[in-house]
């Protein structure tokens, strides 16, 4: 059963752009080869690591949109487990992710719904509380 799935790996920055489209071509041939779709490419190239990992302080940022069966997933993930030059991969499940976020903005939707309503109804009530003492306030006056 084919899912779609979004892989990202940063490759080490001592590798020049031969071998980072070498190490592409590895993973899109095997994606290609168990007859999976690839949607998108997404090359972000050279940029500065949020912390260092194995002391280097950039690395060649790729990602890859796929849809493809999730026993390839484990050999891919494998396969970059290997990769001397991957410093770091994550693979994301995109349409599990996406059912999540879902329920997240539907049950969001509804608690913030309610928050305005009681919001509402606290400023109504405030109202006539105020337009009440202003009466009183006024007819203590006269």
């Amino acid at each position: 059963m084919t899912s779609r799935y979004e892989i990202g790996f940063i490759v080490t920055p001592e590798v020049n752009e031969d071998e980072v489209k070498k190490i592409i071509e590895t993973i899109t041939s095997t994606i290609t080869k168990a007859k999976g779709v690839i949607e998108n490419l997404d090359e972000w190239g050279r940029k500065k690591l949020a912390f260092p990992i194995q002391k280097n302080l950039e690395g060649y940022y790729v990602f890859v949109q796929t849809e493809v069966d999730g026993a390839v997933i484990a050999t891919l993930e494998r396969r970059m487990k290997q990769m001397e030059k991957v410093l770091r991969f994550i693979t994301l499940r995109l349409d599990d992710k996406l059912k999540k976020s879902n329920k997240l903005t539907k049950r969001w939707a509804k608690i913030d719904k309610l928050r305005r309503k009681t919001m509402a109804s606290s400023e109504e009530k405030e109202s006539e509380d105020f337009t009440e003492s202003e009466e009183e306030s006024d007819a203590t006056e006269k």
